[in-house]
């Protein structure tokens, strides 16, 4: 059981309990599934008592709610660099699963048990995923467009099939990871993704790392 927090602010007592939810919900839906997952377990499994939980939250609904709010949405923000051309615009969806692969292990696994949760009709997530999916495509697309003109992307793709492509690429690499668990190497496989992309919608004059 974690201690208590000493020394924090509220600010950051809020976003540690917030972590230690997302974590203790992502271990909880890898052993059992969300539906079958209640809010006193996952504040008992994140260290905290039934009655904080229920007092903070309510829900797991609510939790769920505000895990998404406060913590995914905002750490899932793929907003593309300023300045930068169409190509690597495209590529900032895979960029993020690196990035985020790279800075927190545990909440990179937590977002994709999630979203694999999500294949559910039923799922509480679904909608939630839909729409984020839904906007790292348009990232993708409008990437490939800019590209397009601004000379990195290569002439004559098929824009529709080429943002399928890269924008969901990475749900079957990150699926063998949550699979296979750390025997499968998550950053090795999404560098050699982002390669692969590069190779195949960069026009050729500017083949190099973008």
């Amino acid at each position: 059981m974690p201690s208590p927090a000493r020394g924090l602010t509220q600010t950051q007592r809020v976003e540690l309990s917030a972590r230690r939810l997302v974590e203790a919900a992502a271990s909880l839906i890898v052993e059992k599934g969300w539906e079958a997952t209640t809010a006193a377990e996952i504040g008992r499994r994140a260290g905290y008592s039934r009655a904080m939980v229920h007092a903070r939250y309510g829900s797991k609904e609510a939790i769920l709610d505000t895990l998404f709010r406060d913590t995914y949405e905002a750490r899932l923000d793929a907003t593309p660099v300023a300045g930068a051309d169409g190509l690597t615009t495209a590529l900032r969806h895979v960029d993020r699963i690196i990035e985020l692969y790279a800075e927190d292990t545990a909440f990179t696994r937590a977002v994709f048990v999630l979203a694999f949760e999500a294949v559910k009709s039923t799922s509480p997530v679904r909608s939630r995923m839909q729409q984020w999916l839904t906007g790292g495509a348009a990232t993708v697309e409008a990437g490939l467009r800019a590209g397009l003109a601004d000379g990195s992307v290569r002439d004559g793709i098929d824009v529709e099939a080429a943002t399928a492509d890269i924008s969901t690429a990475g749900l079957g690499v990150v699926y063998q990871w949550i699979l296979f668990d750390d025997s499968y190497p998550l950053d090795r496989a999404l560098n050699s993704l982002r390669e692969r992309i590069i190779a195949d919608y960069v026009r050729p004059a500017r083949r190099r790392r973008t």
